[in-house]
């Protein structure tokens, strides 16, 4: 019984997440950012004065979302700006998110997109069931973060070192 849920495929899913940038009067916080399909990109106006999102979602050169952004001291939520990256509308690579203000260019957040491909694979599979990311940084070096040990790899080993110390042990009494 336990080889057989051992060795069931497992997958593995999460839900949509946010990512939040804030527009100050002479900066944008993150400057840059890496974000899967499916996040929604929420951008804060703390300035006084109106900004407008521009991007140009299938590199065509025409700006195809717009999104107008209130000034910060506004008595309702038009200070804020939502742009969903909906899977299959997106294509992983770079993006430039223009940011105007009275159709002046302010500032271009560098946005960078990466497919969140799910997989199946064995509970077995060390390098972990479930879905991958791309690990590469904007500036193109890894990231170091390794792979935690997995509960069921844990548990295997525990059963495995028990069942032999029984087996030893039993040999002791004979």
């Amino acid at each position: 019984m336990l080889i057989v849920v051992t060795l069931m495929p497992t997958a593995v899913g999460h839900g949509a997440s946010d990512f939040q940038f804030i527009m100050r009067n002479e900066s944008l916080q993150p400057s840059e950012a890496q974000l899967l399909d499916n996040t929604t990109m929420i951008f804060y106006n703390a300035a006084d004065h109106n900004r407008t999102i521009l991007v140009d979602s299938n590199g065509d050169g025409v700006d195809d979302i717009e999104c107008e952004v209130g000034p910060s001291n506004a008595s309702s939520i038009t200070d804020e700006c939502r742009i969903w990256l909906e899977p299959g509308k997106w294509e992983a690579g770079e993006y430039g998110v223009k940011i105007m203000v009275n159709d002046t260019l302010w500032n271009v957040l560098r946005l960078v997109i990466y497919l969140d491909n799910h997989t199946e694979s064995s509970n077995l599979d060390l390098a972990g069931p479930g879905y991958s990311l791309n690990e590469n940084l904007i500036d193109g070096s890894d990231n170091e973060k390794t792979t935690p040990i997995k509960i069921y790899e844990l548990a295997f080993l525990v059963m495995l070192i028990t069942g032999l110390l029984m087996t030893i042990k039993r040999g002791e009494d004979n």
